[in-house]
């Protein structure tokens, strides 16, 4: 039994269309879920160090758009956090040392969707870097306990709580 050609041409026409509508549908649920155009370099694979700044991250996603080199993370909160921020400042300094670019903006993907743009600026910078040199101070005195102001819900699960002196005084967790 021979396979007529137009019936083969009508099948590989059906094939494309159908194949064109899962594209468009794949861009859709990107956008959807927060993934901006662009290639993605890494998705939560490639961990950032700086032994120069003393700094270590590692991104939800990195994405390549021309030259440019965006930095996105992904949170499961519907606010953006000042520590959402400083924590893209962290990405902004680990690559720019790494690759030698420095990146103009990153976005903080909230649990919603909502995409928050996060100018680099030099202002977060400089905050970012005082940061990091304030925890390099305190942990040169180990001996010393580097003040913390934890809330309830964040001492439950932390593997230092029978450690903590700290936790007995804001909670009630480790009697």
């Amino acid at each position: 039994m021979s396979f007529p050609l137009w019936l083969g041409l009508l099948l590989a026409l059906c094939l494309l269309g159908i194949g064109l509508l899962l594209v468009r549908a794949g861009r859709g649920l990107r956008q959807k879920a927060g993934l901006e155009a662009g290639r993605t370099v890494s998705l939560d694979q490639v961990t950032l160090t700086s032994k120069r700044l003393g700094l270590t991250g590692r991104p939800d996603r990195i994405v390549r758009q021309g030259d440019s080199v965006i930095p996105e993370e992904w949170k499961s909160a519907r606010t953006l956090r000042p520590w959402h921020r400083a924590q893209m400042g962290v990405y902004f300094l680990l690559i720019e040392d790494r690759l030698g670019r420095r990146p103009s903006h990153g976005f903080i993907v909230l649990g919603d969707g909502t995409r928050c743009r996060i100018e680099n600026t030099e202002a977060l910078r400089a905050q970012v870097l005082g940061m990091a040199e304030q925890i390099r101070a305190i942990r040169q005195d180990l001996a010393t306990p580097a003040r913390v102001f934890p809330k309830p819900a964040q001492c439950r699960p932390c593997g230092m709580l029978p450690h903590c002196g700290q936790a007995a005084r804001t909670s009630k967790l480790s009697r």
